[in-house]
């Protein structure tokens, strides 16, 4: 998936990223049920150009990275779409851990984790938002990550707007 994604060989479409958001959180309510974690979906349609099984796959990181990286028993996770002038967002914004600039702006490399955020069975091996990095990318977009003062991440994709989306006024 991250080879394809990185050679942009993958057959686009226009994907609504609320929908990505929705299913994201529906497969992930399991996981999020046993961590005592609430999970929220909001916004507006979205839509990008793209692959809806690489973007599915973007969305499904980042709500299980905001799971894991989570106050057990009593976190928090917002899943967010908007549209802007500059394109389409997704949004993930969990409660966890205080968290550095510095320790946030490595997040992104292959195999590198937070070494405070690390709980038990789920601790994964650091490629999460690499992955999501590599997807946004080959998109044509990018990911903003954004420690959270009371802790936490916000985690920012931003895409180009489906061309007919783009011209209508939100």
């Amino acid at each position: 998936m991250l080879s394809r994604a990185n050679q942009g060989t993958f057959q686009r479409g226009e994907v609504d990223l609320s929908l990505v958001a929705e299913e994201a959180a529906e497969i992930m309510l399991p996981l999020a049920e046993k961590k005592g974690v609430l999970v929220e979906t909001a916004g507006e349609m979205a839509a990008a150009v793209g692959s809806q099984a690489l973007l599915q796959q973007l969305g499904t990181n980042l709500v299980h990275n905001a799971i894991v990286h989570n106050l057990p028993g009593r976190g928090r996770v917002w899943v967010r779409t908007a549209v802007s002038p500059e394109g389409v967002e997704l949004s993930v914004e969990n409660t966890g851990e205080v968290l550095t600039a510095e320790s946030v702006s490595t997040l992104t490399e292959p195999f590198q984790r937070g070494t405070e955020r690390i709980y038990g069975d789920q601790a994964g091996v650091g490629l999460g938002l690499a992955i999501v990095k590599s997807i946004a990318v080959a998109h044509g977009g990018s990911v903003a990550l954004t420690p959270r003062t009371a802790g936490g991440l916000c985690v920012t994709v931003r895409l180009p707007a489906a061309p007919h989306a783009a011209l209508v006024p939100h």
